[in-house]
């Protein structure tokens, strides 16, 4: 009877956190987040997101790559106007951040 409801209780927690909000990651996704820390790593470039995506590379790991186009930038500046980025989490941690185009 006790097994029974150790079960039950497991199996409640588990539809709670299924319909109720548990994350592996967080809200808004990886992409996201990885568009939020290249515009971070330039603060005063005026960043236009123009491609995002995330991909498992493992059970725990994640590859985020995201791309943008500086908007305030006169047509033939001495930086780059496209720029990408790439992060790399393990979980919800970030574990690497790299230019992967730009910033300078």
């Amino acid at each position: 009877m006790r097994c029974a409801r150790q079960v039950s209780a497991i199996l409640a927690a588990s539809s709670l956190c299924l319909f109720g909000g548990c994350h592996l990651a967080p809200v808004g996704g990886m992409a996201e987040r990885c568009a939020d820390l290249m515009q971070r790593a330039d603060p005063g470039a005026d960043i236009d997101i123009t491609k995002s995506g995330a991909a498992a590379a493992s059970i725990t790991t994640i590859v985020a790559d995201v791309e943008g186009v500086r908007r305030n930038l006169p047509p033939h500046a001495a930086v780059p106007r496209h720029l990408a980025v790439q992060c790399r989490f393990n979980g919800d941690v970030l574990t690497g951040f790299k230019w992967t185009k730009g910033p300078t």
